[in-house]
């Protein structure tokens, strides 16, 4: 299936959700380039990575491994390195893959996303993907707190693997 065609049954499938999805792939696009990973594959997860919010049940911590699931049934994609870019695009684990990092990443940074840091983590993104994942990370810790809401496990092994720096 070519991207196009996945963009159509994207507005289709989730409409609310597909400006950011689109930012976020072209976003994942450059970082492929510049990272020297897998184009096609990168547009691809960056493009479907938050499918998984179309599902009223599944919050903000649910939505990216329903999504891997959504991504494999509803968009019929197989391949489990696109699927592990979307199951861990919120909360990162350790030893992620080049294209688990730049989902993980362009969805934090992508144009539409405007809040205090933004610029800072996108210059940190093409220098030392590692660190901005570090970074952005923090961020969430210290928001999540800050709202009081619930802070997914993963995330805080996920921080910690990457400021010891593996």
């Amino acid at each position: 299936m070519d991207i196009d065609e996945l963009e159509k049954m994207l507005e289709a499938f989730n409409p609310k959700q597909y400006g950011h999805c689109v930012r976020t792939m072209e976003e994942a696009e450059k970082l492929a380039v510049h990272y020297g990973a897998d184009v096609q594959k990168a547009k691809i997860a960056g493009l479907l990575h938050d499918c998984g919010k179309k599902l009223k049940e599944h919050d903000n911590l649910t939505h990216s491994k329903t999504g891997a699931e959504v991504a494999k049934e509803v968009f019929n994609i197989q391949d489990e390195e696109i699927l592990n870019a979307i199951r861990y695009h919120t909360t990162g684990r350790e030893n992620m893959s080049m294209l688990e990092k730049i989902i993980f990443i362009a969805d934090k940074i992508e144009l539409g996303r405007q809040y205090e840091g933004v610029d800072k983590l996108r210059k940190k993104a093409y220098l030392n993907i590692d660190e901005a994942i570090a970074i952005s990370l923090e961020s969430t810790v210290e928001y999540v707190k800050m709202k009081n809401l619930e802070l997914d496990k993963d995330s805080l092994i996920t921080l910690k693997f990457y400021k010891e720096g593996k």
